[in-house]
């Protein structure tokens, strides 16, 4: 077996965790797989410079190349770009990530509602001579009302506490969902369930107590399948244009999941037979290489896969780790691309809510809409835009992003940085506040022109100029109109579908009560920005609502309470699919909200 080394991982805030790699790995290669988007631009060539982290320890020599890509005062400070280093022992990485952004296990936190998992004291005859009966016989006798579940390992356990001559024994089951009897001995045995989010981009798994529903871990993994195609589309046409490429995909995503699951039993010193339950969502294409289905569907019109409804099936047949009979219960998708990852976001919201607008924007755009009877869905190319994906001074929400910028009134451009405050690029949340910013400031008309007065403002030769360095001792940071294309482009996809929608339903923007956001450039993005700008109708700020992940925390309701299960079952059976493309006013909405505002 090839020799392990231990590498801890310590936040910006000085909490830490820890992990294993095989010696001579690239820190890289480890960072990426551990941490959602690290450093992904140049993909750890050697060539975006953006790896930069402090490592202490025992680590492959510098080289002559890396050394002139860093400063004098990074080479004093013992920073190194990941992509050139190899661990060769023990190390300590010092990342420029709050403790959110690493995922340990102390960041749990409990989840309200019903709980799926309980514990009972019951109690059995002891092993009578004259008349002995089996101990599973006896425990039968005792939960008539229970379907037994439990397992040859917890059978050998009973018959070393059931001895001749002890008149009773008292037991403490382990019952799921008030119907099946998990466990039964001396002892309280763990209880967990686990829930998946298969992201395009990132992987999120949480560990959930089942008894008392606390969060024990979350960990999230970038998607290795990006090596094979960055968006849904490329993957699926890998697999049409690859004899093994199907499974090769499926492998590398069961790779990442087991990764993760392996990592979250450490935290809590678990074992894969403590584990008793998995919920799965993502978007349909990642359903499917999830379960090792053929994707040929999503490579022309009408984009359909194998299945839609919500599917149960052991994990052991899925290749994940766990014992006894644990099912995996996939959540059900909408249509077309609006997956299991929608619909269970829609649990996220509050019951009460009749008509709303529900909008995932990722990569893949997911738009929800109901008026209290009916719902329809529709899936847009967004791209990456809105996250910071394709801008050229984007970056993830990390140490040296900056996170808002507004305008104030004395006509200064004014953000805010994560972290350090030593500004390195433009996260998601920032990306329509600069392009809002710009227009408030006459720097650019509706259209996206640079306007005169922008001109005096256009001090570089293709874009604004955010930060300087001399002003911040960094390197600039510049919004160029490259990136104010992308964004028109990314923000007109994203408000068609829901001008398409509105239309199908017969309804205006001014019929709408609540919209909720959600996923990452749902957890920051400024409402009254994305009004302004045209991404969202123009509704009350007030009456818009940012979720965050809402697709895994509708996940681990379903993974807790089997009601939840079923009022995603509800929603996709009330949702219509509407395929955008096939719309005939598609193309002129889509070009009326290329415009700002």
């Amino acid at each position: 077996m090839q020799e392990q080394v231990k590498i801890n991982l310590i936040a910006a805030d000085g909490k830490s965790y820890s992990q294993w790699a095989p010696v001579g790995k690239s820190l890289w290669e480890i960072l990426a797989t551990s941490i959602s988007g690290f450093a992904a631009e140049c993909g750890g060539r050697g060539t975006c410079g953006k790896c930069k982290v402090r490592v202490a320890g025992e680590i492959s020599p510098i080289t002559e190349e890396e050394k002139a890509k860093l400063l004098p005062d990074e080479l004093n400070s013992g920073e190194r770009l990941a992509c050139y280093t190899r661990v060769m022992g023990t190390v300590d990485v010092h990342l420029p990530y709050m403790v959110e952004d690493i995922l340990p296990a102390s960041m749990a936190k409990p989840v309200s509602g019903k709980k799926a998992a309980q514990y009972r004291k019951f109690f059995i005859p002891g092993l009578d001579k004259q008349n002995p009966q089996p101990v599973y016989q006896r425990i039968r006798q005792a939960l008539p009302e229970l379907e037994f579940q439990i397992t040859v390992k917890n059978l050998n356990e009973l018959a070393g506490l059931d001895r001749e001559g002890r008149p009773s024994l008292e037991l403490i089951g382990l019952i799921l969902d008030n119907k099946y009897l998990l466990y039964a001995g001396r002892n309280e045995k763990p209880a967990y369930g686990i829930a998946l989010d298969l992201g395009t981009t990132s992987l999120l798994a949480s560990l959930i107590n089942l008894v008392d529903g606390q969060v024990m871990g979350i960990v999230s993994q970038t998607n290795m399948q990006r090596i094979y195609g960055a968006d849904i589309i490329s993957r699926v046409s890998y697999c049409l244009e690859h004899e093994d490429g199907l499974e090769k995909l499926h492998q590398i995503l069961l790779n990442n999941i087991n990764s993760m699951i392996e990592d979250l039993l450490n935290q809590v010193d678990a074992y894969a037979d403590d584990v008793y339950r998995y919920t799965v969502v993502g978007n349909p294409v990642m359903l499917h290489l999830f379960m090792n289905l053929r994707v040929n569907g999503f490579a022309s019109a009408p984009y359909a896969g194998l299945f839609l409804d919500s599917m149960e099936m052991p994990a052991a047949s899925l290749g994940l780790p766990a014992g006894g009979q644990v099912p995996v219960h996939i959540l059900p998708q909408a249509g077309g691309f609006v997956g299991a990852d929608a619909v269970a976001g829609l649990l996220a919201l509050p019951s009460d809510r009749k008509r709303y607008l529900f909008i995932d924007i990722g990569t893949n755009g997911e738009i929800i809409l109901a008026d209290g009877t009916a719902m329809w869905a529709a899936s847009t190319a967004a791209g990456p835009a809105l996250e910071g994906g394709n801008i050229s001074c984007g970056m993830r929400a990390t140490s040296g992003a900056i996170d808002r910028i507004w305008f104030t009134e004395a006509g200064k451009i004014q953000f805010n940085v994560l972290g350090s405050g030593v500004p390195r690029g433009i996260c998601g949340s920032a990306i329509l506040d600069m392009l809002a910013v710009l227009l408030k400031a006459g720097y650019i008309d509706q259209s996206g022109a640079v306007t005169e007065k922008g001109e005096s403002y256009h001090l570089y030769a293709d874009g604004f100029i955010l930060t300087d360095s001399s002003e911040h001792n960094t390197e600039r940071v510049i919004f160029t109109i490259e990136d104010i294309r992308q964004v028109q482009l990314a923000k007109a996809a994203i408000r068609t579908g829901i001008d398409i929608l509105l239309n199908r339903a017969r309804m205006t923007w001014q019929d709408l009560d609540h919209i909720y956001l959600a996923g990452a450039f749902g957890q920051a993005v400024d409402a009254l920005n994305a009004i302004e700008t045209g991404l969202l109708p123009p509704i009350l700020p007030s009456k818009v609502e940012l979720l965050g992940n809402a697709a895994m925390t509708g996940a681990i309701a379903a993974l807790l309470n089997n009601d939840c299960a079923r009022r995603t079952v509800d929603y996709q059976q009330r949702i219509k699919y509407i395929d955008l493309a096939l719309e005939p006013q598609f193309q002129e909405l889509f070009m009326q909200n290329i415009n700002l505002g």
